[in-house]
């Protein structure tokens, strides 16, 4: 249901209802701001489950302005491969956003309570929240937290990343890297390694 010659944008805004919720608007208000501005973008949203398609679709209420978008049934994975880039919601999704290679945005919002003791409490300590930017080391994908996340905000920062053709580049070697590594058995020595700390611990506890 896309044209050829479209360039696709995918909307994961994702799994869980509440993701869907407090991202979902902004999303398509991304997607009206991109059309306006790019009437060759088409937009396609993979959806985990039904409860979250209702969730997405009551957005779509809200935002009268939003562009037709392609809803499916999960077959997130098809999305990513048809699509030319991706706003995404911080999570899994991001993972396999960069393992289909593909330029993307990220986003996230806590609930209020959540945000509220996260920053009384000052419990975030990493420098990034998505896993693209914590396996790379640095911050190359655009990482939108909390108020920073707005429509326009979204699609202004999608469209400059594509616009540039060096970061592109930059952004498909990294992500090749990833890849290979991963391909390579990084993943499997990482959990191998994970469970020889465990069993150390374990031994230690029967130990005492």
């Amino acid at each position: 249901g896309l044209s050829p010659s479209a360039t696709v944008i995918a909307l994961l805004p994702g799994s869980r209802v509440g993701e869907v919720e407090r991202l979902g608007a902004d999303f398509l208000q991304a997607a009206a701001w991109l059309a306006e501005r790019r009437p060759d973008f088409e937009f396609i949203a993979p959806m985990a489950t039904a409860r979250a398609r209702e969730a997405f679709a009551s957005k779509q209420a809200e935002v009268p302005a939003a562009p037709k978008v392609l809803l499916l049934e999960g077959r997130a994975q098809q999305a990513l491969a048809a699509c030319d880039a991706a706003i995404v919601a911080s999570g899994t999704a991001t993972l396999e956003t960069l393992l289909s290679r593909r330029p993307m945005v990220v986003a996230y919002r806590f609930g209020a309570v959540t945000a509220f003791l996260l920053r009384r409490l000052r419990l975030v300590k990493v420098p990034y929240f998505s896993q693209p930017n914590l396996l790379i080391g640095r911050p190359l994908v655009p990482e939108l937290l909390q108020e920073q996340v707005s429509g326009a905000a979204l699609g202004e920062t999608l469209l400059g990343r594509l616009s540039d053709g060096a970061y592109l580049r930059e952004l498909d070697g990294e992500f090749r890297k990833v890849h290979e590594a991963l391909r390579g058995g990084a993943a499997d020595r990482a959990a191998e390694a994970i469970l020889t700390l465990l069993r150390e611990s374990e031994a230690q506890q029967r130990a005492m």
